[in-house]
């Protein structure tokens, strides 16, 4: 089974600065729920990887499909409360600086927040690794999937 941590991207904008809005709900009978917080609480842990995954996606986007992002560092995450299984979230992360390290690799530093409704649930920057894959189309690799 393939797991998705994005359902939907409800905007996404490549200028400066770029920044994503996405959502997800994440399944009562998800194989994620069946851990220590039980099948009623989505672990912070999912919540974390959607953080990831959404600011991930935005610098995907940001640098054309030509560079992979690779989750490096959160060097700061806070989790205001909790959600349970089928709660709608929306997800956003921003863009806030890139810096090349070396000819084929970058590192980008994003901040983002999970929302349900006007609540807020999680909020974190995150810094990625951005290399590029000899050999592998990212953008048809991405469009696959």
């Amino acid at each position: 089974m393939r797991y998705r941590f994005i359902d939907r991207v409800v905007s996404l904008e490549l200028g400066d600065p770029a920044h994503i809005e996405v959502v997800k709900a994440f399944s009562a009978g998800d194989d994620a729920l069946s851990g220590p917080a039980g099948p009623r609480r989505v672990p912070n842990s999912m919540i974390l990887e959607l953080l990831a995954m959404t600011g991930g996606h935005l610098v995907f986007r940001r640098f054309n499909a030509t560079r992979l992002p690779l989750l490096l560092k959160v060097p700061e995450a806070r989790f205001e409360c909790s959600v349970r299984p089928g709660d709608a979230l929306a997800a956003r992360a921003t863009l806030i600086g890139v810096s090349d390290v070396a000819a084929d690799a970058a590192v980008a530093e994003a901040r983002g927040e999970v929302l349900q409704g006007a609540t807020l649930v999680a909020a974190g920057r995150l810094l990625y690794l951005c290399v590029r894959v000899p050999g592998i189309d990212l953008a048809v690799a991405g469009a696959a999937g």
